[in-house]
């Protein structure tokens, strides 16, 4: 079995972070990859995968639009084999290869670049369970409040039949009444009885293990850091002291995207954008261009802007080249007048050129 999460496909509807059967990963990215072929669009994700033990076995960068691969599995049997690895791990990837071939049904194998912009073999949602997405973290924050929704979910969610039997039990409902009143250890103490968790679960568990600086047990939640910086990042119980938090946590668990993160809260905007290979969500890349804005590199704001979805931080991006075209015509004026000794007129033109240069500087 595998299992494939998408940190950052620039569509609402889609699980981000959620950690999806492989099938069903493969069956909704090749539909968002046509419609955004469809329309002409062009946006990239990273991807992980995992396997049936939760230990990752690939990371890369999938290209919704792009037209060089009709689907996830097609660009997975090209690229997997070029990855130059140790002689004694030769054997994982050999295993990952067999159970990709394994799972993808025989129309995605076959599938070509011009038949992407037709549907995907519909036969194949039949094999999907009906309602088989989770919920989205990081999207409304992680709180007490996401418990009163929890039960509910965990009823009609066919997450895994251990999960739904424990949660339609009559024995949790009162501890999450409880958690909902602020006794939250009593939750705690029976997820942590527990092997694996729903992905409410997880974040209901990270949540607290951080409020509670347990970040070593917060990390053990998913075996992934990145994961509890995303929840530090983006969840509300965390607002107040974010920046804090995320101090404190990336103290012991230093990841590159904390490091970024940070960097914006601190808006330290040019060692935010200093930071490569950082993975991408929605949040950082809306951050990463108001840092380019911030730092007023018109080029950078506007390859930025491109991969993201703000209507508002694309105007600003827009008055930003305005202006930064008025300020150039103004400072070219400028050294045509200090030629000419023109003293009145330089003045003038020293104010306007200080009133748009003021205006650049207030667009965030």
């Amino acid at each position: 079995m595998l299992f494939v999460r998408f940190t950052d496909v620039a569509k609402e509807a889609f699980p981000n972070y959620e950690r999806l059967p492989y099938e069903e990963a493969l069956l909704l990215s090749t539909q968002v990859h046509q419609e955004a072929q469809q329309v002409n669009e062009r946006f990239a994700s990273e991807f992980r995968i995992f396997d049936d033990a939760d230990q990752l076995v690939y990371k890369g960068t999938f290209h919704f639009g792009d037209t060089t691969y009709p689907n996830l599995y097609q660009q997975l049997k090209e690229r997997i084999p070029r990855i130059r690895i140790r002689k004694e791990d030769a054997t994982k990837k050999i295993l990952l290869l067999e159970n990709l071939e394994r799972l993808t049904p025989e129309s995605y194998k076959t599938m070509t670049t011009a038949a992407t912009q037709q549907h995907p073999d519909m036969t194949h949602v039949s094999r999907l369970r009906r309602g088989q997405r989770r919920l989205v973290y990081g999207v409304s924050g992680v709180g007490l409040l996401l418990l009163g929704a929890l039960f509910i979910v965990q009823l009609t969610q066919p997450d895994s039949p251990s999960n739904v039997r424990a949660a339609s039990s009559g024995d949790w409902q009162p501890l999450y009444e409880e958690a909902l009143n602020g006794k939250t250890d009593p939750l705690m103490q029976r997820l942590e009885k527990q092997k694996s968790w729903s992905n409410e679960q997880q974040q209901f568990l990270i949540t607290q293990y951080v409020e509670r600086q347990d970040y070593d047990q917060a990390v053990a939640v998913t075996n992934d850091p990145i994961d509890v910086e995303t929840i530090i990042m983006q969840s509300k119980p965390f607002a107040k002291d974010r920046q804090k938090t995320l101090q404190a946590f990336q103290a012991v668990h230093p990841t590159d995207e904390g490091a970024f993160d940070l960097a914006i809260l601190e808006k330290d905007y040019k060692r935010a954008v200093s930071i490569p290979d950082i993975e991408m969500t929605t949040a950082r890349k809306e951050a990463k261009t108001r840092a380019y804005i911030a730092l007023k590199d018109v080029t950078k704001a506007q390859e930025s802007v491109k991969l993201v979805q703000d209507e508002q931080l694309k105007q600003q991006v827009v008055t930003l080249v305005q202006l930064d075209e008025e300020i150039q015509a103004l400072e070219d004026q400028k050294r045509q007048l200090s030629e000419k000794t023109d003293k009145k007129e330089l003045e003038k033109l020293n104010e306007s050129l200080e009133a748009k240069q003021r205006q650049a500087s207030s667009l965030l």
